[in-house]
Formats: structure tokens, C-alpha cells, sequence
């Protein structure tokens, strides 16, 4: 069987794609920007703590080293335009062009099949070839053209998420860049997407149903021997980018009209927030941001909070609700993520329709109440991430291939 070149940015998706084609020797070689090679992990014990742990998260020690080429030009040019203050969209789209290049020169040289994410595939689906490579898309975020109409008409009603509402849809992108997006999933042979959502909104602008398949992502789960508890009060818990996008508007508009229990507590831990909600966090009473946590606390917020909320617009997969599910902690999200792919409320997922404010405002008032009562819920939650590993994830992307 041929094997693939996988090209991407960033620790996406935690390498499970490439590492899936090496298990099974399908690998031919893994392209992405800065990765923490043999040489640069001998030089990690002598850096300061925080940056030898983010270098080291920079790595897959399972993937053969000499399968992986890094583009260090590509990151030094990304890194610089950040500092520069270009927009981080308009960086993206010009810099992943560059993946999908060397993934045509690549796959030229050793005649292998193609496995790309949908912002690195459409100069290297589009491409002429002498033998005729497999073109296999992963679509890990939902077809540009509903993420506009879903984001336009939110924004038609909260014009205060203005800015995010920018950055999220490209509009201030050349189209060609919006293209190169919105239209690789046409020169695709095969499709794979991370949540049922995603697959119908590829559906919905006429790709082939048999051709595109679902495989909900992975997660390792915590410690076995972690301690689970019922929360006494009702404390809900927010991890994300403070963005339009995720819903947090919503949230926190609901969290102001619900009739809560008056000890009731809401933790935002947000690294990046629009200016808009910026200003209606300090609206909201009982609402704590936290700007960043490390791992250790954030596994605690997980562990101590009744429900995780976040009612996303529009979603890819939400890996958080998977990591907030590990530890016992019941989620309540909306039909455009991978909830509906994952559970029901017997196992701690709870839906409340996209954009509806006073439905959110319902959930938030029943849940408060409910979950005190049903501490067995937060077995069923973990149970349920459980059904949902990595190894499964990579064994069921092979089968496909």
C-alpha cells in the first residue's frame, strides 16, 4: 500500500493523524513548522521550566524523527508577522500555502498518496502529478459558507462580538485565500471529518455522502484512580477563546437572566477575549476570568465545577468537551459540535439550540438543579469519554484508508 505525506501546523489535533500512518507504516513523511527534534530536546534540561515544557509538547516521540521536515523559514516568517501585528487569519493563509508546496514536491519525489488538513490541500489537490495519488481530506472545521451564515446572523443581533465576528470569517482576505479553503473538499477522493456536524455542512453545498465519513477524536484519560465528586453548590466552568464563535455572548447574557441559586458561581478561563464580551464579563455578575491556567488547575476546575458550558455557534469537533467529560464533569453545549456524536443525558450531555439565549437560560436553571440531585451523573460522564480514545480514533482513520 502506498503511503501518505501528512503536512500541518501547530500540534494538531496532538499528531494523532501522522501517528496513525506510522503505526501502520503508511507514514512517507510529516511536514510542519516547529517540532522538537533530536537536537533541540538535548538543549530542553537547560532552558527555563516553562519553555523546556512547551518545547517538549512539541513532539511525538512515536513518529520516526527522520519522517518529520520542518519548514523553519515558515515559522520564523510567522512569528515575526505576529510580533509585527499582522492578523493572525491573514498570516495563516498566506503561510499554509507553503505546507501544501512542499507536499507537492514531496509526494513527486517518493509517488505517495496525500492525507491534509482542508487550509494545506488545495495547492497540492489541484496539482498535476505522473501517477495519480489518493487525495484524502481531513475537514476538521465546518464548510466555510455555514460558518457565515451562522456567524452573520448572530452578529445581525449581538453587533458588539464585531471584532472576532472579523477575524473569524476571512472577509478582509484575498478570495483567492478564501477560496483555496472553501473549495479544496472538490479534488478530494475521500473525506474524513471529526463530528457529524461538520460532515452536513459538506452535504449541504452537495459533496458525496459515501465518499465523506465521521471519526469523533480521542482523549486520554485521567488518572484511574481519580477521586470523584458532587459539587454542593452549583459552579459552572467556561474554557476557551473568549470569541463569538464559541458562544460566550450567549452565556454570559444567560447567565445574567437566570434565576440561579444565589451562591452560584461562573469560571471563564479565556487566554483571548473579543472586546465586546470583555466588556460584558464585568456586566455579569458572580463570574470569575481566569487569563490562563496550568494544567494542574485547570484539571481541578474539571474535577470541583457541576457542568462545563460552552454553547457554541459553530464547531468542528470540541476537543474541551471530551477533557471536561474525562473528569466526571457533565457539558452542556449546542447540535453544531460533536456533542450529538458523543452521548445523551444519561451520559452528562446536555443540548441547548444555537443562539438561543432564553433556551440557554432554561438549561442553566434545570441543570442547577438537577445535577446536585443525580451525583451518579458524573460516573456516567467519565464512562463516556472513556468510549472515546485516541487508539480508536487512529485505528478507525487507518480502516479507511
Amino acid at each position: 500500500m502506498k503511503q501518505y505525506v501528512c503536512a500541518f501546523r501547530g500540534r494538531r489535533d496532538n499528531y494523532q493523524v501522522p501517528l496513525a500512518l506510522a503505526e501502520e507504516n503508511l507514514l512517507d513523511e510529516f511536514i510542519t513548522d516547529f517540532y522538537a527534534t533530536e537536537l533541540i530536546q538535548k538543549f530542553t534540561p537547560i532552558l527555563p521550566k516553562n519553555l523546556s515544557q512547551k518545547i517538549s509538547f512539541r513532539c511525538e516521540p512515536q513518529i520516526p524523527s527522520h519522517k518529520i521536515k520542518c519548514l523553519w523559514g515558515t515559522t520564523l516568517v510567522e512569528h515575526t508577522r505576529h510580533r509585527m501585528g499582522y492578523s493572525p487569519a491573514a498570516t495563516f493563509a498566506k503561510l499554509d500555502q507553503n505546507f501544501s508546496h512542499e507536499a507537492i514536491s514531496r509526494t513527486k519525489l517518493t509517488k505517495s498518496n496525500l492525507l491534509l488538513y482542508t487550509p494545506y490541500a488545495w495547492e497540492a489537490f489541484t496539482a498535476s502529478y505522473i501517477h495519480d495519488p489518493r487525495k484524502v481530506l481531513f475537514m476538521f472545521h465546518p464548510h466555510a459558507d455555514t460558518e457565515s451564515r451562522i456567524l452573520s446572523h448572530d452578529i445581525s443581533h449581538f453587533p458588539f462580538v464585531q471584532s472576532s465576528y472579523q477575524e473569524e470569517i476571512g472577509q478582509h482576505l484575498a478570495p483567492q485565500l478564501q477560496t483555496r479553503v472553501k473549495d479544496c473538499w472538490q479534488y478530494a477522493d475521500f473525506i474524513l471529518c471529526a463530528s457529524s456536524f461538520t460532515r452536513n455542512t459538506l452535504l449541504e453545498i452537495g459533496a458525496d455522502p459515501n465518499i465523506c465519513k465521521v471519526i469523533p477524536y480521542g482523549i486520554d484519560l485521567p488518572n484511574q484512580s481519580l477521586t470523584i465528586s458532587n459539587p454542593t453548590t452549583f459552579k459552572a466552568l467556561f474554557v476557551g477563546s473568549g470569541v463569538q464563535r464559541k458562544g460566550l455572548h450567549h452565556l454570559l447574557l444567560a447567565w445574567q437572566k437566570a434565576n440561579l441559586p444565589a451562591d452560584s458561581q461562573l469560571t471563564l478561563v479565556c487566554r483571548v477575549l473579543d472586546p465586546g464580551i470583555e466588556t460584558l464579563v464585568k456586566q455579569t455578575p458572580n463570574v470569575t476570568l481566569i487569563r490562563g491556567v496550568d494544567g494542574s488547575t485547570l484539571r481541578n476546575l474539571y474535577a470541583t465545577n457541576s457542568v462545563f458550558v460552552m454553547p457554541s455557534l459553530i464547531e468542528g469537533f470540541g476537543q474541551v468537551f471530551l477533557e471536561a467529560l474525562s473528569y466526571g464533569c457533565p457539558v452542556l453545549g449546542t447540535a453544531n459540535t460533536c456533542l450529538p456524536d458523543l452521548g445523551t443525558e444519561v451520559d452528562g450531555i446536555f443540548i441547548t439550540e444555537a443562539g438561543n439565549v432564553d433556551q440557554l437560560v432554561e438549561r442553566l436553571e434545570h441543570l442547577a438543579v438537577m445535577i446536585p440531585q443525580n451525583p451518579l451523573l458524573r460516573q456516567q460522564a467519565r464512562l463516556c469519554a472513556a468510549g472515546f480514545t485516541w487508539q480508536k480514533f487512529r485505528d478507525a482513520l487507518c480502516s479507511f484508508l
